[in-house]
């Protein structure tokens, strides 16, 4: 019975991701240029990062959670983790310095001095910190989660990632960058950063951590030039 529910689980959230990546391509590729010729009382980010993120990302990945929880590898009762753990949070403090070194040393290192982007806004912190629990939510605590239950843990980390990358490519293709960041084998940083979340997701036992992680290099991108 607990194999055939597990079955039954990993067949949900793969049916999950393909109706997600088809919908995402299509808002990408299809409604997103539409929208960018429109006079919009708010941005295009802010629309799809937490407007359509919240709606086809979060919504049903907090669902589908709750319905299969129990049949995760991370059940739905420890997903938040266990605080009074050291362990928690050990993960979380050394990519949070990794992270900063690896934006701020050439930030420092080029201008002369810490330098911010003059397009960065307030909105920027909210927009990355959506993007940070609607993605990990979706990827780790969901498909990862699920992978977990019967792989072994670099199989499941290397088909999480292998994941993670293809749902970039609509918007990589409608910006123009899809064929730049394959030939520059750009796109290898961001396998990177998913076997980073995986791992820590794994480590801490906790969707908590990825998603502080995701937000914090989000933003660390908008916000240094």
């Amino acid at each position: 019975i607990i194999m055939e529910q597990n079955k039954k689980t990993r067949i949900i959230a793969v049916i999950y991701y393909l109706a997600l990546y088809l919908v995402w391509a299509a808002l990408e590729c299809l409604i997103v240029p539409k929208l960018e010729s429109q006079a919009l009382p708010v941005s295009i980010d802010v629309i799809m990062e937490i407007g359509f993120k919240t709606l086809l990302w979060f919504i049903p990945a907090f669902l589908l959670i709750r319905r299969c929880g129990d049949s995760l590898f991370l059940p739905k009762s420890a997903l938040l983790g266990e605080p009074k753990k050291a362990m928690t949070y050990l993960p979380l403090c050394v990519f949070l310095l990794l992270f900063t070194a690896w934006h701020l040393i050439p930030n420092i290192y080029q201008n002369g001095t810490l330098t911010f982007k003059p397009t960065f806004h307030a909105v920027d912190i909210i927009v990355s910190l959506s993007i940070g629990i609607s993605e990990e939510l979706v990827f780790r605590g969901l498909l990862l989660n699920t992978a977990l239950k019967d792989r072994r843990l670099w199989i499941a980390l290397s088909g999480n990632a292998v994941m993670f990358l293809l749902i970039h490519f609509p918007i990589w293709l409608r910006e123009g960058l899809f064929m730049p960041y394959m030939t520059s084998f750009a796109f290898l940083q961001l396998i990177a950063l998913s076997l980073i979340f995986g791992w820590t997701f794994v480590k801490s036992r906790s969707i908590v951590v990825p998603i502080i992680l995701h937000a914090y290099w989000d933003l660390l991108c908008v916000a240094l030039a």
